[in-house]
């Protein structure tokens, strides 16, 4: 797997697949995503162009970054993670208040704690099917390509379609 941000520094990052999405690789994904969202990811564009088949591991790896990216589980994550990755403190003596965030309304990565996204792309008829069927279609809106998904992302305002 590969990951970029797009471009350069932005908070939107291009995550190409390789292979299956299966037990093996979805806690390798996992951690994978979980680390670009600690860099300062709050989209991410899945390119699905090489992956033939996903199992429920997968899925579930796939579900649960959608939930991480909602507001209330952002807002929940930042008010419990101070910036050394400690509790949020009531005193306010790292410039933060009890919430976690600082006087501009940013979350403790810097980042505001609206929605992020996450979008597929390039994603074949079989695993199409299996997303329909899962009903993660309604959550995770996916596109032809890469490309087309950067634009929609980067033209806001970014949320799920269904």
């Amino acid at each position: 797997m590969r990951s970029r941000f797009h471009p350069a520094g932005a908070d939107l990052a291009v995550v190409t697949l390789i292979g299956d999405l299966d037990a093996t690789s979805a806690a390798q994904l996992r951690d994978h995503l979980g680390a670009l969202l600690s860099d300062g990811a709050d989209h991410l564009v899945l390119d699905f162009t090489h992956i033939g088949f996903v199992d429920s591991s997968g899925l579930s790896v796939l579900a649960g970054v959608h939930r991480l990216l909602q507001p209330s589980q952002r807002a929940q994550q930042e008010q419990q993670a101070g910036p050394d990755g400690h509790g949020a403190d009531d005193s306010g003596t790292d410039g933060r208040g009890a919430n976690g965030r600082g006087a501009d309304g940013r979350g403790a990565n810097g980042h505001g704690a609206g929605a992020g996204t996450v979008a597929l792309a390039a994603v074949n008829q079989r695993v199409r099917q299996v997303l329909r069927i899962t009903g993660l279609t309604r959550i995770l809106p996916i596109y032809p390509s890469v490309q087309t998904a950067v634009v929609v992302l980067q033209a806001g305002p970014r949320r799920s379609s269904r």
